[in-house]
């Protein structure tokens, strides 16, 4: 579906200004002094003079609604705090501990301050920087109103948007390249591709959860972009041999755990997937994070909008619509040269964090709470950061950044650590109830305050002699358009050489696959047919003991039954006998001493049998309850044999499923 990777250039195509006179970021004049002696001379190095460090711009706009006289004070942009009775901060307070605090900022916006003079002050110099090639990230903390707005008042989302777009020129409706996730490559689309991603655009303008929400967007952007037609823009300088293209995605850390916020619902019943981070070039990125390619304002609002439908709110004692997560929203410009096949990548994150919570205030329990510990644990990590970060600049050592406890805090990294331009707003409530989070926020801000953003170096250039230009002009001559032409047949050749090998490859990789699968299912099927006959010979070889040990016992018990039989019938004979002969009348001694001598003998006989049936029956009552436990070993071990084939048969799972990893690793 896509096509090779271009080239990517270290400098951005466009180059947009400001007209206004008014612009904040105008150039001022020690800027423009310069050398003219250096003009003459064989090189010259373009060295700004070196100005004091820049650090991270921290906004604070204080909401509207409360009076904070007695609580705070505005001195320029400082912000003074008065620790009110009854503050948490005066239970950690020692004697002689001053009760006001002074928190310093790049500026500070009161109560009557509107999102436009906002938007002009802090973002509207940023997309100015991030049309001309500069990455950047903004952070909102506390109240997020500001974010989007209202259609009376647009925030500065809709605000960035709308001042884009109207900046660029009028782009494709086919994306002709796409950004790479880690921002750093660009690759181009083929036929197939475009109507991919066409198809993924409409797919999600067209899922919101009713044909009324879409109107319902659609007017409320239409309203903003008519309150804002007549604020001016940037003014390009338009190359027509360089494509643009413009590319959002959205994403949540909820319970530290990233999701795509633009992924089409699921399934009823199924969960939006987790999302992992990666890591390229020692730069963290999401993996699999869904990119949309827009066209205009109104396109990328609703797909914003789109993504705050799928964001996780919930109610609490502070605040009934609380966000329980940190969310962002990223705007990627590519740029491809037609002329050279360069290409540029510059990126936008809008971070609106989750703020923090108390839970004696929000009384959350359950889901809630969990939401909260990991927000305040995020925040936590994030602060942490930021102090070593500061620590580490003010005292050049080299400790270590705890930025991997947190998902928030790898993915900004770079600009946490003051390689890339970041800016923060802080919103705090100037209610008396919430004083002790308001503190916490502003202490956080005071922290990011300090740090330092590293300026990258203008590039050291060397001025062209006359040497120069003849060795240029010979060198012009002997690259000439015939020999442009060879180099791009031999790297086309050896394109495709490269593919065939690699087709070859993939052939032969994929038969020896197919060779080791083939002879690992027949070692299979060997084992299985191993242990069937041997599990059929232990039962043939345990059949026919047990069956020869029931012969046993049956003709050992046969034969018992028998001799009592004969001795109970005997016995039944003597009985009868010495009945017959009391009742014969005896007429001499000696025959009366005979039949006495006579009778005793069959008495003692009797009685000896019946000792001898005594034994007989305890001895059949022995050997029967011998056969009741031979039956009862006898089903142990048919189920110990049944146990056996179970196991027999587990044991090739974990060979198929090693077989199985093998092949989707490959």
């Amino acid at each position: 579906m896509y096509c090779d990777n271009l080239m990517l250039r270290n400098c951005s195509y466009l180059q947009a200004r400001d007209p206004s006179i008014l612009s904040y970021n105008r150039p001022q004049l020690s800027e423009v002094k310069t050398n003219l002696a250096d003009e003459f001379g064989e090189t010259s190095k373009q060295q700004p003079q070196k100005d004091e460090a820049r650090t991270i711009n921290v906004y604070l706009r204080i909401k509207n609604g409360y009076n904070f006289e007695g609580l705070y004070e505005i001195e320029d942009n400082t912000l003074v705090s008065k620790i009110p009775q009854g503050s948490n901060f005066l239970r950690n307070a020692k004697d002689g501990d001053s009760m006001i605090r002074k928190y310093s900022f790049t500026k500070i916006f009161s109560q009557e301050t509107d999102q436009r003079e906002i938007f002009n002050y802090i973002v509207k110099p940023k997309i100015l920087d991030f049309i001309n090639g500069q990455n950047s990230t903004l952070m909102t903390y506390g109240a997020s109103g500001s974010v989007i707005g209202t259609d009376r008042d647009p925030g500065i989302v809709p605000r960035s948007l709308e001042y884009l777009f109207r900046t660029l020129p009028q782009l494709s409706r086919k994306p002709i390249a796409k950004p790479s996730p880690t921002g750093d490559d660009v690759t181009l689309l083929n036929e197939a591709a475009c109507k991919c991603e066409k198809q993924l655009c409409r797919s999600l303008l067209n899922a919101s959860s009713s044909s009324l929400d879409r109107t319902h967007h659609i007017k409320i952007y239409q309203t903003m972009q008519q309150r804002l037609s007549t604020e001016p823009v940037a003014e390009l300088e338009v190359d027509e041999n360089v494509a643009i293209g413009v590319w959002v995605s959205f994403a949540e850390i909820y319970n530290e755990h990233v999701y795509d916020l633009l992924q089409l619902d699921p399934p009823r019943g199924q969960q939006r997937p987790k999302l992992r981070l990666g890591m390229a070039k020692g730069h963290a990125y999401i993996k699999g994070l869904t990119h949309v390619s827009v066209t205009s304002g109104e396109e990328a609002y609703q797909i914003l909008q789109y993504g705050i439908h799928n964001l996780n709110y919930a109610p609490t004692q502070v605040n009934s619509h609380s966000s329980r997560s940190h969310s962002i929203f990223t705007i990627k410009l590519v740029q491809v040269s037609k002329s050279d096949g360069g290409s540029y990548v510059s990126c936008f994150n809008f971070c609106d964090l989750a703020g923090s919570e108390r839970s004696k205030k929000t009384h959350n329990i359950g889901d809630r709470l969990k939401e909260s510990n990991n927000i305040n644990s995020s925040l936590l990590v994030l602060g942490r950061c930021i102090s070593a970060v500061r620590n580490m600049q003010k005292q050049n050592d080299n400790k270590l950044v705890p930025f991997r406890e947190s998902k928030l805090t790898q993915l900004f990294q770079r600009a946490l650590n003051g390689t890339e331009d970041i800016s923060m707003i802080v919103n705090i409530s100037a209610s008396r109830d919430m004083f002790d989070e308001t503190q916490h926020v502003l202490n956080f801000a005071a922290i990011a305050r300090d740090i330092i953003i590293e300026q990258k170096p203008e590039p050291i250039f060397k001025k062209k002699n006359r040497f120069s230009q003849l060795v240029e002009q010979s060198l012009d001559d002997t690259f000439s358009a015939h020999s442009r032409e060879d180099l791009k047949n031999t790297i086309r050749h050896l394109t495709d050489e490269l593919e065939t090998q690699k087709s070859e490859y993939e052939t032969e990789y994929q038969a020896h696959i197919q060779m080791i699968r083939e002879k690992y299912e027949q070692a299979l099927d060997d084992l299985e047919e191993n242990a069937k006959i041997r599990i059929k010979k232990a039962e043939s070889a345990v059949r026919m003991m047990y069956e020869r040990k029931l012969e046993a016992m049956k003709t050992k018990y046969e034969k018992l039954i028998e001799e009592i039989e004969i001795q109970n019938d005997a016995a039944q004979q003597l009985e009868e006998r010495q009945i017959d002969v009391i009742e014969i009348p005896s007429s001499d001694d000696e025959d009366e001493e005979c039949w006495k001598t006579e009778k005793e003998s069959y008495i003692k006989e009797i009685e000896e049998l019946k000792s001898t049936l005594a034994e007989g029956i305890d001895d059949y009552k022995e050997l029967h309850e011998k056969y009741v436990l031979l039956e009862k070993e006898n089903a142990r071990l048919r189920g110990r044999c049944l146990e056996l084939e179970n196991e027999i048969e587990l044991g090739f799972q974990p060979t198929q499923k090693i077989f199985c990893e093998s092949e989707s690793d490959d």
